[in-house]
């Protein structure tokens, strides 16, 4: 994997912001290597949203001042290159100039950098899922089975690079059955992108408004309808991405984790309100066969 590769690039303030926040978790292996290739170990403290600097020393770092004693070179070099792996097995990628240093009220010290020009973050966990459930609604999906008929619009329920869940108001006996492949499913992320992929079924199940359990038997009397409100039957489906390339699968990364930051913050998907990740190029598009892949129940 290419770290400058644009699939990865992140060049947003407050996307960066939240890529530097992960690796202030002290699980976080962070290596700085300066211009004549030599490598140490650093912590990162905290990023300023205001300011748009981040805070970092070395992880050995023992009191120094950097000013009076700067051993390893941090205040006479010219650029550092950052390379880390942030909880949870995410790789990070960035370079800054050379730092100042900044003091804080207890008397310790720290390195001092503008946020990066741009920063790469590589994401492989492929079962990593967005969970929709706040505001599902916002992001859409529709499949049409045949073309004189009216295409099914569903609500995206979760979202990874291998899967996504469904919702839709149909009983479950008007939904195809597991195993079926969905083709040319056009999921909608609003202001994030859209994908054209194929789907396969992995299972369908009812949520309200119609019997949770059916019978194959004539003998066998129907089962009791749950609904006590007349509410109309809901059902959820879950799939997975069926063929999905490269391109498509590290756009639908940095789709699933700016849905999750989100979420993590307790607001709505901004699948209406955030600017496009990705601008395909003969990547996911409408009328595009062949999308990609994941099952989410």
């Amino acid at each position: 994997m290419d770290a400058s590769d644009p699939e990865f690039l992140l060049t947003r303030p407050e996307d960066m912001r939240a890529a530097l926040f992960e690796l202030t978790h002290p699980d976080s292996h962070i290596l700085v290597r300066d211009a004549a290739d030599r490598e140490m170990a650093v912590l990162v403290l905290g990023a300023d949203k205001q300011t748009r600097q981040f805070f970092w020393r070395p992880r050995d770092y023992a009191g120094a001042d950097f000013e009076q004693s700067d051993s390893m070179g941090l205040l006479s070099g010219t650029t550092f290159h950052f390379h880390a792996t942030a909880y949870g097995g995410v790789q990070i990628r960035f370079r800054v100039e050379r730092p100042e240093v900044i003091h804080f009220d207890d008397g310790s010290a720290a390195l001092m950098s503008p946020f990066p020009e741009h920063l790469a973050r590589i994401q492989r966990r492929k079962m990593f899922r967005a969970s929709l459930i706040t505001n599902a609604n916002r992001c859409q999906a529709s499949w049409q089975p045949d073309p004189a008929e009216k295409p099914i619009s569903f609500s995206v329920r979760d979202l990874s690079v291998d899967g996504v869940g469904l919702r839709v108001e149909l009983a479950v006996q008007a939904l195809p059955e597991r195993g079926s492949v969905l083709e040319d499913v056009r999921l909608d992320f609003g202001d994030l992108g859209k994908l054209s992929a194929h789907l396969e079924v992995r299972n369908v199940y009812p949520i309200s408004g119609q019997p949770m359990v059916q019978t194959d038997s004539p003998d066998e009397p129907a089962p009791t309808h749950v609904s006590l409100t007349g509410e109309p039957p809901m059902s959820h489906l879950g799939a997975v991405f069926l063929n999905l390339d490269a391109r498509q699968e590290n756009w639908l990364q940095q789709v699933v984790w700016r849905l999750e930051k989100t979420q993590g913050r307790g607001e709505p998907p901004r699948c209406a309100r955030v600017a496009c990740l990705l601008p395909p190029r003969g990547g996911p598009a409408f009328g595009r066969p062949g999308g990609g892949a994941a099952v989410l129940a």
